[in-house]
């Protein structure tokens, strides 16, 4: 089976998360990433994709075994790219999500009520540490101080060859295309480095060959930023499917994830699933509250970056936070495989439950929490009778 342009960037946005269910330390996890990521893109037969920078395993605290990577990337490269309009010589650099065990992860999706002056930044030099605006000017581009060290990390850090996507990216023809790619969390950063990257001038490839193709990402920024991206990086509808574009966060609309951090969005997220159950339904409630006042304390109003949406079956309403969990999961990892049709990519660790993917992601985060404290609640109930 062959499989077009939007699917192999997919599949290979897929393989940057081949870790996320995994624990150990960063070499440990590079050791794991370096000898399975290529195979598997082999496996997946997408095409003759190479794997030419990295990958690279990063995590906060190196040597803590028991915690999950806090970011992985890496960059493939097929000489001979079908994308209709003809073949070409193409990068696709590919970002991977949450893990299930990150806690640096949980911190930048903490750090919503932080925000960051995106202009003043690149100018100051996109490699130096992000800092946080002390006041707001709407009229201006900012992005949450999360998805700003996200950018820092992605772009500081080298590979294990020593070498930074911005010297690698300076080596390849400018006449090459370049795809940015990522789901979920890599849906924010994927395209904020893209943008930061062309900002900067560190991108020499014509404007026309460099393309973001993020996939269920929260709003990273401000709709100045948004703005910023859509004029720089026109939406390009390529086909007759949702998922045939370009420069557009592809979202689930029973996706809660790319909700994340418009208020009237939060808003939607305790009756997406049809009306709760009382008490499952305050819990939801009191989760998406606390969402709210955070990106309401940054002083900024988030915007999604442009897109286009699809909507599977409306699913079951949930009757209990395990229920709605796994529902959310459902639609924010499985749905979009299969709206895509594309082989599966699993994790290269079996993850604990059905629900721990959900541990650091924006809102469902919160309500897995309560979901366990729910359970340990029951527990002690049980002991004491």
């Amino acid at each position: 089976m062959s499989y077009n342009i939007h699917q192999q960037v997919f599949v290979l946005s897929n393989a940057s998360n081949l870790l996320s269910a995994c624990k150990g330390t960063q070499a440990d996890l590079q050791g794991k990433m370096d000898a399975a990521l290529q195979p598997t893109i082999t496996n997946a037969k997408i095409g003759d994709w190479s794997v030419v920078w990295g990958p690279k395993v990063w995590k906060f605290n190196p040597g803590n075994a028991n915690s999950g990577p806090d970011r992985v990337w890496y960059i493939a490269r097929n000489p001979s790219a079908n994308f209709g309009d003809g073949t070409y010589d193409t990068y696709v650099l590919a970002v991977a999500g949450t893990a299930d065990s990150s806690f640096e992860n949980i911190v930048i999706d903490a750090y919503v009520d932080k925000v960051v002056d995106f202009y003043g930044w690149v100018q100051a030099g996109i490699t130096t540490t992000p800092e946080q605006a002390t006041t707001v000017d709407q009229a201006k581009p900012y992005i949450a101080y999360g998805t700003a060290t996200g950018i820092s990390t992605l772009l500081t850090v080298a590979s294990p060859a020593g070498q930074t996507i911005i010297e690698f990216l300076a080596t390849i023809p400018a006449t090459s295309r370049l795809v940015f790619t990522g789901h979920s969390l890599g849906g924010a950063l994927s395209p904020s480095v893209a943008l930061a990257l062309l900002k900067a001038g560190l991108l020499k490839n014509a404007t026309g060959n460099v393309f973001a193709y993020p996939t269920a990402g929260p709003s990273p920024g401000n709709g100045s930023f948004s703005a910023l991206f859509a004029q720089n990086f026109p939406l390009i509808s390529g086909g007759p499917a949702a998922y045939q574009m370009w420069n557009g966060n592809l979202t689930n609309t029973y996706d809660i994830v790319p909700h994340a951090w418009g208020i009237d969005s939060l808003n939607a997220i305790p009756t997406l699933y049809g009306k709760l159950p009382f008490i499952p339904g305050l819990a939801v409630r009191a989760i998406v509250n606390s969402a709210i006042d955070k990106a309401k304390s940054s002083g900024l109003g988030y915007v999604s970056l442009q897109g286009q949406t699809f909507s599977t079956t409306a699913p079951p309403t949930p009757k209990t936070l395990k229920a709605f969990l796994q529902t959310a999961l459902q639609e924010h990892i499985s749905a979009y495989g299969s709206l895509l049709g594309t082989p599966s990519i699993p994790s290269l660790c079996k993850p604990t439950s059905s629900t721990e993917q959900a541990r650091g992601l924006p809102i469902l985060g919160g309500i897995y929490q309560a979901h366990l404290e729910a359970k340990e609640m029951e527990r002690l109930e049980k002991e004491g009778e």
